[in-house]
């Protein structure tokens, strides 16, 4: 598979357990084929063109890695992949109309903090993992982000990309957004190996939007087990 107008920006801060770390970037070079990556990591990692990031963790510099990332690429359009999320092939091919920027939200998510059963659970939420979107767009407003926070964004007003909430009390243009849809959904592992508010293992959601098979990545259980 070729697509030369996207950079993918992998984003890691090495926390996830080994095996599942060699599982997901089998699966992540499959879906990317040839696409150039940079990868941004607390540790170096063989992956791409490597960055590391010396930053204190918060919620602002999850952003800030990001536009590193983006000012290196060189390609009209990057996408967002993170060390817990599972993406089909078709999620790269994914580009928002012009001037905008898209979230996958064909997204289940997997607690593995819940005893079992465990399920996928259906969750339509715009998050930094699916992002998709023109560079030069993406570094125009992060850069007036960190223009207007040079010490970093306060944490209750950080966020996506495209959430005109947060961009008006972060004091910046606001930037479009799109939801966007993949037959195959991108999974994301919600788990306490990163810092604790940036994760969330309570989530929960109604039975209808359960599943303990989804296509392509089959039964629950089987993604469990490669990440504990």
């Amino acid at each position: 598979m070729t697509m030369n107008d996207l950079t993918i920006i992998f984003l890691t801060v090495n926390r996830v357990p080994k095996e599942w770390a060699k599982f997901h970037r089998t699966e992540l070079e499959k879906a990317i084929g040839d696409s150039p990556v940079i990868s941004i990591s607390r540790e170096p990692i063989d992956f791409g063109t490597n960055l590391i990031q010396t930053e204190k963790e918060s919620m602002s510099n999850i952003w800030f890695q990001l536009l590193r990332g983006a000012k290196l690429a060189t390609t009209k359009y990057i996408a967002v992949a993170e060390d817990d999320t599972l993406y089909p092939e078709e999620h790269f091919s994914l580009r928002p109309p012009d001037n905008t920027v898209g979230y996958n939200l064909s997204r289940w998510v997997v607690n593995i903090e819940r005893r079992k059963p465990h399920y996928y659970y259906y969750h339509p939420r715009a998050i930094n993992a699916s992002l998709i979107g023109p560079r030069d767009l993406i570094i125009k407003t992060l850069e007036e982000r960190y223009k207007n926070h040079p010490n970093g964004t306060p944490e209750r007003y950080t966020g996506e990309i495209g959430r005109s909430g947060i961009e008006r009390l972060l004091g910046v243009e606001p930037v479009q957004k799109t939801s966007l849809y993949t037959n195959i959904p991108i999974i994301q592992i919600k788990h306490n190996y990163r810092r604790p508010e940036l994760s969330d293992v309570r989530g929960v959601s109604p039975k209808d939007n359960r599943s303990y098979d989804l296509p392509h990545w089959g039964n629950v259980e089987n993604i469990i087990n490669k990440f504990i």
